[in-house]
């Protein structure tokens, strides 16, 4: 499988690709309310798009955290039912991370993880703050990662 990702601003044309993606994965798929899924952090985030032989099946995103100037917020990490299971996820997080260190400008990142991905994120470093909570009706938790 040939893999290319490509990194975004919320108006370049594979945005909307991006957003096509959240949209099979969160909103028809996960039953998330499309009014939860996209929100004012979507023009200022940096965006990531992954295409598996040319086609584009995943996407995340980052964006600097509106309160603490040191933290970068991480999230809205997809991949389309068909391709998972193929390391993909991992692809996009990684990728993200890069993106973070690269800007030099963060000590920390925080997201909010779905509890079934949890130990994905574990893999990379990232560790639970606090107790599981439901947003949009799936269970999360909050997890953080510092930059070294």
């Amino acid at each position: 499988m040939d893999i290319d990702i490509r990194t975004i601003a919320g108006s370049a044309p594979d945005f909307a690709l991006a957003m096509e993606i959240r949209q099979k994965v969160f909103v028809i798929e996960q039953k998330v309310p499309e009014d939860l899924e996209h929100d004012e952090f979507d023009e200022k985030a940096t965006h990531v798009l992954l295409l598996a032989d040319g086609k584009p099946v995943g996407t995340g995103r980052v964006f600097a955290d509106p309160e603490r100037t040191d933290t970068a917020r991480l999230g809205r990490v997809a991949v389309l039912r068909e391709y998972r299971g193929l390391r993909l996820g991992q692809v996009l997080i990684a990728t993200l991370l890069e993106e973070i260190k690269k800007s030099g400008r963060f000590r920390r990142v925080l997201i909010h993880a779905q509890s079934s991905v949890v130990e994905l994120y574990a893999r990379f470093g990232f560790e639970k703050v606090g107790e599981e909570f439901y947003e949009a009706g799936i269970a999360h938790y909050e997890m953080i990662y510092l930059i070294k």
